[in-house]
């Protein structure tokens, strides 16, 4: 569809202009997920990790989907993007979350349950990663076993959703209701009503995730153009600019939450979403390419440690006993600022 983009300047207009349609979209995307979320009696938690995770998520699923579908370029697009942005998720975006936290404390408490349980699935999703990474290859088999891992996450979530629909009250439904709405009413979202009906939600996913993979679709033809003009790696490209393009539905959706108040949902998605990426984003499509794909452990070790680094760094602070200080959640731009600098140093072998 964008073969006609073979200029620098118009390929660099395109990824700036559909980095905005993807935002515009995924968060109207968020939006009816969210009514969907609230008319269903999903926790907050939960809701993050699902609904909010899979909505801003799609925009990886569509690079990952569409690099394999239409460009055959699944091993230097679709898995760098979906590293590169599962290190931008989990580390700058629950610190522009803890730094939007409105609360009246000034330190922002999760609950170690939520964390523990999204750090334990994203681990293993990591770890099964590298595994076959180190093996040199990934097959349908591979991507099976991801999309197990995802289905036993939902699982654990869905134990959870029944035991909150035990337990919530009529009053806490309606506080959750009205928060939303004033949320809508201040954003002017004409379109979405938290009364709004299941087929105008149907309706409006459809709408909304033909605009992000016709969009993305656009940003990867003008990411190779940029590659190839200025003679950058396509991984580098890959990991920095596609990932991050990607990665804005996820930030956007995080900060609004955590200004709601609900810095825990907003934690939630950030993992939600890498848990979606790594299992999903990435299975499905090494199911769909019928083939063995080949990938080498040494080029991909370094950012493979990245991405269990930034666990790290963000679950030992999310778990500190007496919280996370907005000056604390500076410690995760700081170890993305190192990434950074590792993925173009070796790129451009600056360093071996």
């Amino acid at each position: 569809m964008f073969e006609w983009i073979n200029n620098i300047w118009v390929a660099i207009i395109m990824i700036i202009v559909m980095s905005g349609v993807v935002s515009k979209a995924s968060d109207k995307l968020g939006d009816v997920l969210h009514v969907l979320g609230i008319k269903l009696e999903i926790p907050t938690s939960v809701r993050g990790a699902t609904f909010d995770a899979v909505s801003s998520s799609f925009p990886e699923f569509a690079t990952a989907m569409i690099a394999v579908l239409f460009y055959h370029r699944f091993e230097d697009v679709g898995v760098p993007t979906i590293a590169g942005s599962g290190v931008f998720n989990i580390l700058l975006i629950p610190m522009l979350s803890i730094i939007a936290f409105k609360g009246k404390e000034l330190v922002v408490r999760v609950e170690k349950k939520v964390v523990l349980r999204d750090m334990f699935f994203y681990l293993i999703s990591v770890i099964t990663l590298i595994l076959f990474t180190y093996l040199g290859q990934f097959t349908a088999f591979t991507g099976l076993l991801l999309i197990l891992i995802y289905v036993g996450y939902v699982v654990v979530l869905y134990r959870e959703t029944i035991a909150y629909r035990k337990n919530i009250t009529d009053l806490e439904l309606a506080v959750e209701y009205n928060e939303l709405k004033d949320v809508l009413d201040e954003e002017e979202e004409e379109n979405v009503n938290i009364n709004m009906g299941y087929g105008a939600i149907i309706l409006w996913i459809a709408i909304t995730i033909g605009f992000v993979w016709i969009s993305i679709d656009a940003i990867i033809q003008s990411a190779i153009v940029v590659s190839d003009t200025y003679n950058i790696p396509q991984y580098i490209v890959s990991v920095i600019i596609i990932a991050a393009a990607t990665s804005i539905p996820d930030t956007l959706l995080s900060v609004k939450s955590s200004r709601m108040g609900d810095v825990e949902g907003a934690v939630s998605n950030a993992v939600g979403s890498n848990i979606f990426d790594i299992c999903v984003c990435l299975g499905l499509p090494m199911i769909i390419a019928g083939r063995t794909i080949p990938v080498s452990f040494n080029e991909n070790v370094g950012t493979l440690i990245f991405l269990v680094l930034s666990m790290l760094t963000t679950a030992f602070l999310l778990l500190k006993k007496n919280g996370v200080s907005k000056k604390d959640s500076l410690a995760m731009g700081f170890v993305y600022l190192v990434f950074l600098g590792f993925i173009i140093s070796t790129a451009f072998n600056i360093v071996i």
